[in-house]
């Protein structure tokens, strides 16, 4: 069977591009062997850069329907499918006689295709309000694709990452939060939310959590006038993107950093959601439905006034009510939620007698029949990742869930022997589960602003005075590898800016005064944003006693797991420099610097005594 030669016509707003990204994946696979050829105009190829969805782009530079037929021709598409609604792409197909011609029948131009879907009316003249997500795909099936994975997807590219860091690296990197404002929005001016409004907001971003606060406006007069007037009324001073240029491909690579994003309902918001960050999105007059999707770290707010929504780009009331009716204090709200790991509904509920679980995993998981801890125990249907070394009495597991979408880990505790069990309650000074081992800490240290992996579901079983069994559940951490697995490109980026960083995330941890009884590389998680998440929590614990002692070890722990051949002298003195806080070392740095060293030696003679590899060279 021959090659087909297919167009693909994508819609031109950058939000309808994202959102058909679902229906582009499954058009991919429903022509794998076939040629792909993606059309568009220079600012969606842009957007799609790097997707693996086409063979070859075609970029419109004519908005002539003869024209554009012409170049067409000479391409020689037997197949054409059109995302893209116009009459006049329709038109542009008929007249290039592609055989084949799929698309909507809608707007007069049915006339033109061969293979035609009709999309669902309300009256004579309305369309029903269908997500455009589901629009697209509606299409992909009609012409026999499988269409069962709704979720939007952009690629970032390195070269883009590093560009972003080399211009933005100070803001990028660190432990504040990143958040991007975008106050424009191509529709019209009805889904503009006041500048003076987002002002205030940031304002309560940098006062409230230090945030670095980016203000994102596409390059037209009227949305760089609104970014001059966020900052200029913000008491703080903020990044104006519109000052400061990037490419669409190097903002892409910019939101994929940002910790939040805060919105009205325009293109960025679905660029935001495609590469899975945290998202606040403003809706006045435009109705939710038209862009609905199953991402569950945004929070909606949506304008609560009789006149919404009514879709018109222009506002022709004496006041603009929808946008007025969302306040500055309802938006600081749901950015207090976001920041405190609380999307809407996660609060434990008990649902079984020792089970708790945090809401909205209540149905995902009694569809996995987890309703009771003997269900948690006789759950097998992830991947098991208990290591051989480990005890017989812990297990983990690593198993998916679909609404909401999240990679999860499980670990189990059964038969803990007993004199374990009383270790524990001496080491914690009261009687706790092996469970409590893990959780306990994570609470602990996310109150203290330390990064810990994010509990989904706990419980415990008590037999008597001792425990039968106990589990935790946790999240994978979202974009972060182990600093073991992988050193991140912001390290290659700007080492100075990544050594200064560990350095605080280390010294933060200690000053809880708690320590890790394995502190090495390999429990530090970092993301591309390099912020630094501790896992292992059942070893970390507060000392009694021996508190410098203990602080000593986990220094020659790092010190010892960082590669000689990745982290120079150098990188290690900016590290103790950043950690103690000094530009030069006192007699007093030098000698924990001189402890550090010896322990880690004595460390690497250890191991090299037993055969096994050292990441540290003496």
């Amino acid at each position: 069977m021959s090659c087909r030669n297919i167009l693909v016509w994508l819609p031109s707003p950058m939000g309808d591009a994202v959102m058909a990204t679902p229906a582009l994946a499954a058009v991919r696979n429903l022509f794998a062997e076939d040629k792909i050829t993606f059309c568009s105009n220079t600012t969606v190829a842009e957007l799609l850069c790097g997707c693996p969805f086409a063979d070859e782009w075609l970029i419109l530079k004519s908005h002539s329907p003869f024209a554009i037929a012409a170049e067409l021709k000479k391409h020689k598409f037997d197949t054409a499918i059109l995302f893209k609604n116009s009459l006049a792409s329709a038109l542009v197909v008929f007249i290039a006689r592609i055989k084949t011609r799929a698309g909507y029948a809608r707007d007069g131009r049915g006339i033109f295709l061969t293979d035609k879907i009709t999309p669902e009316r309300t009256c004579l003249l309305k369309y029903k309000a269908l997500s455009a997500v589901d629009y697209y795909l509606a299409l992909a099936a009609h012409i026999g694709a499988e269409t069962e994975k709704r979720k939007m997807s952009l690629e970032v590219g390195e070269e883009d990452k590093r560009a972003v860091l080399e211009k933005f690296g100070s803001y990028l990197l660190g432990q504040k939060p990143v958040v991007i404002l975008v106050p424009g929005g191509a529709f019209g001016p009805s889904k503009l939310w006041s500048a003076e409004r987002f002002a205030k907001v940031a304002d309560f971003l940098v006062e409230k959590f230090a945030a670095n606060v980016f203000i994102s406006v596409s390059p037209n007069e009227k949305e760089i006038q609104i970014a001059e007037k966020i900052c200029s009324e913000a008491k703080h001073p903020l990044v104006n993107l519109a000052e400061n240029s990037v490419t669409l491909r190097q903002l892409k690579a910019l939101f994929s950093f940002a910790n939040l994003v805060i919105t009205n309902d325009t293109g960025p918001r679905h660029i935001t959601i495609a590469l899975g960050r945290k998202v606040i999105t403003l809706f006045g007059p435009n109705n939710p439905a038209w862009t609905a999707n199953d991402y569950t770290d945004e929070i909606k707010i949506i304008a609560d006034v009789p006149c919404s929504p009514c879709d018109k780009p222009v506002c022709k009331k004496d006041r603009h009510y929808c946008m007025e009716s969302i306040t500055v204090e309802t938006v600081c709200r749901a950015v207090e939620k976001i920041f405190a790991n609380e999307m809407p509904g996660d609060d434990f509920v008990e649902i079984a007698s020792g089970f708790y679980i945090r809401s909205n995993f209540v149905d995902c998981f009694t569809r996995l029949g987890l309703k009771n801890i003997d269900d948690v125990f006789a759950f097998n249907a992830g991947e098991n990742l208990t290591k051989n070394e480990l005890a017989d009495f812990r297990q983990r597991i690593r198993f998916e869930t679909d609404n909401p979408k999240a990679v999860l880990f499980l670990k189990r505790y059964q038969n803990v022997p007993k004199l374990i069990q009383l270790k524990n309650w001496l080491a914690r000074h009261k009687r706790v589960s092996t469970m409590d081992c893990d959780l306990a800490p994570a609470n602990a240290l996310q109150k203290l602003g330390i990064n810990t992996p994010r509990t989904i579901a706990f419980g415990r079983h008590w037999q008597g005075l001792f425990e039968k069994r106990s589990f935790v559940i946790t999240k994978k951490i979202p974009d972060a590898t182990s600093l073991e697995q992988k050193i991140p490109a912001c390290f290659f980026a700007n080492r100075r800016v990544f050594a200064e960083n560990l350095a605080a995330f280390v010294r933060k941890f200690h000053e809880t005064g708690y320590r890790h009884r394995d502190l090495y590389l390999c429990h530090i998680f970092c993301n591309p944003q390099c912020r630094f998440t501790l896992i292992d929590l059942n070893r970390v614990f507060k000392p009694a006693f021996f508190s410098q002692r203990y602080r000593i070890k986990d220094l020659s722990q790092l010190y010892y797991s960082a590669p000689s051949k990745i982290f120079t002298k150098t990188d290690r003195l900016r590290f103790f420099l950043a950690y103690l806080q000094k530009d030069k070392l006192s007699k007093e740095d030098k000698i924990l610097i001189k402890r550090v060293k010896s322990k880690t030696q004595r460390m690497a003679k250890h191991d090299k005594r037993h055969g096994r590899m050292v990441p540290f060279e003496y």
